[in-house]
């Protein structure tokens, strides 16, 4: 896993995370805002989130894809909260998994 990713939400990048510190399924780092209004749109709806709501019901969350700098691999995951500067998310791995996530979140 890349130190940086890009965030790519509703198919358009909205920024980036840098200096992640992994925990298992779970990363968190320093959020990094493109200057676009669809990333002033996901960060507006990112900092309205609860992060206890979204662990107890996802959909309560928003997907993105993480994507390293060189473009080499993508990986989905759900964001639960972006506090002080830092965005705190959960990868998903499993097909199963990601079905579900495409299916059930926006």
């Amino acid at each position: 896993m890349e130190d940086n990713l890009n965030i790519i939400w509703r198919g358009q990048k909205v920024g980036r995370i840098e200096n992640c510190i992994p925990d298992m399924w779970y990363l968190e780092g320093n959020w990094i805002l493109d200057k676009t209004a669809i990333a002033n749109d996901f960060e507006k709806l990112v900092l309205s989130f609860d992060p206890k709501q979204v662990m107890r019901d996802p959909t309560k969350g928003t997907r993105v894809i993480l994507v390293d700098e060189d473009n080499l691999g993508e990986t989905h995951a759900l964001i639960h909260s972006l506090t002080d500067g830092s965005l705190f998310l959960r990868r998903v791995f499993h097909d199963d998994a990601i079905k579900w996530l495409l299916e059930n979140i926006t």
